[in-house]
C-alpha cells in the first residue's frame, strides 16, 4: 500500500522538472535563472487556459459568441509551446499544415 502511495506521488513530484524543461528548450542557464523561465511560462499557461475557461463557460451558453476563435486560440497556444519546448516529444508529435 505505501509502496502504491509512493508511486503515486512520484508521478506528480519530479524535482528534476527544471532540468528537463530547460533541457526541452534548449536552454543552458542555471537552475536560478530557469527557475523564472519557467514562471513566466507556466503563468502565461494558466493565464491562457483560465481565459479559454472563461470563454468555453461562455460559449457554452451562448454557442455565437466567440464562434471558432476558442479553436484558433488554442491552436496559436499550441504553437508557442511547440517553439518554446522545441525538443519535446509530445510536442513534436504535434504537425501544423503551416510548418
Amino acid at each position: 500500500m505505501i509502496m502504491h502511495i509512493m508511486k503515486k506521488i512520484r508521478e506528480y513530484w519530479n524535482p528534476s522538472h527544471l532540468e528537463e524543461a530547460a533541457a526541452k528548450a534548449n536552454r543552458k542557464s542555471n537552475n536560478f535563472i530557469n527557475y523564472f523561465w519557467h514562471f513566466k511560462l507556466a503563468f502565461a499557461e494558466f493565464i491562457f487556459l483560465a481565459l479559454l475557461c472563461v470563454g468555453s463557460l461562455i460559449h457554452a451558453f451562448l454557442p455565437w459568441a466567440l464562434d471558432f476563435k476558442l479553436l484558433y486560440w488554442r491552436v496559436n497556444r499550441l504553437k508557442v509551446l511547440k517553439r518554446e519546448l522545441s525538443e519535446d516529444p509530445i510536442l513534436k508529435g504535434i504537425h501544423f499544415d503551416d510548418e
